[in-house]
């Protein structure tokens, strides 16, 4: 009988064994990129690439260039010099003093421009923008330019490929592009379910797609667009990795030992009374 309990132990630590083996690896399919597959999602390549809308909340900086540098300053509201430094690489809307010089989307949909007063911008591209504020500049100024951006250019990332808000250096920033910014994938980031939680004038809009597939390549998930957030949950595979496959063989073999225990004490009682009969 004690072999019997011997060889069943030696089954069970090669089960183990195998089983900490299978868990641990991670095969090439479910990490790599831009893969060919029949077994992988294909999504239309017929979307291209679109200019952001502003929506209610974004920050617009609007800078004004004009023969009469004065005239010029009434409607940027600062400076030349402070105003060409805000206009680089330190326009942000979450400085409080650049902000001064920045116009809000309000709830109605507008902002509100010196000596101009309201001007409906919801849902418009900031190339739209530029060409209304032209037009109504048309009669205050002459030998002028007009300038927009927008201040909040930003996007985040959640989860399985790290944590922080990044502001988007160009025009048009990839998929690939945001997630190389925080440092790529983890290992056990579920590829097959990234997600994009977008706004829209119409709400919020959760876009989800398998990053592995090639198709992806001018899709409308293949861009990103100012105040995305991604998210990158966590694979099946994390819940059982190596410290819960460890505790899982240390339970079975505490277990085991404990069974041999008692079966060889048991086996000792009956052997010494067997003796004495």
């Amino acid at each position: 009988m004690y072999g019997i309990f011997q060889h069943a132990l030696r089954v069970v630590v090669m089960l183990c064994v195998i089983g900490v083996g299978l868990t641990s690896c991670v095969f090439s399919h479910k990490l790599n990129y831009l893969q060919e597959s029949k077994k992988l999602p294909e999504y239309s390549d017929s979307l291209k690439f679109e200019d952001y809308k502003l929506q209610r909340g974004d920050y617009v900086y609007v800078h004004v260039s004009a023969v009469d540098v004065d005239m010029a300053d009434m409607f940027n509201g600062t400076s030349g010099s402070y105003s060409n430094g805000l206009y680089g690489s330190n326009l942000t809307s979450e400085n409080a003093t650049s902000r001064l010089y920045m116009y809000s989307v309000d709830e109605d949909g507008c902002i509100d421009y010196p000596y101009v007063g309201k001007i409906a911008v919801l849902d418009s591209t900031l190339r739209s923008v530029k060409t209304m504020l032209y037009d109504k500049l048309s009669t205050m100024l002459n030998g002028y330019s007009v300038e927009v951006r927008l201040a909040n250019r930003s996007f985040s990332i959640i989860g399985e490929a790290g944590n922080g808000k990044y502001q988007i250096p160009k025009e048009k920033l990839t998929i690939f592009e945001a997630l190389a910014m925080s440092g790529d994938l983890q290992m056990y980031s579920k590829r097959s379910k990234i997600q994009i939680i977008r706004q829209t004038s119409k709400g919020t809009v959760v876009k989800t797609f398998d990053i592995r597939s090639r198709s992806i390549v001018d899709s409308e998930f293949y861009y990103i667009q100012p105040n995305d957030v991604i998210y990158v949950p966590f694979d099946d595979a994390k819940t059982m990795g190596a410290n819960h496959v460890t505790s899982v063989i240390s339970l079975t073999m505490s277990t085991i030992s404990f069974g041999l225990f008692v079966y060889s004490l048991v086996d000792s009682i009956i052997k010494v009374a067997q003796q004495n009969k």
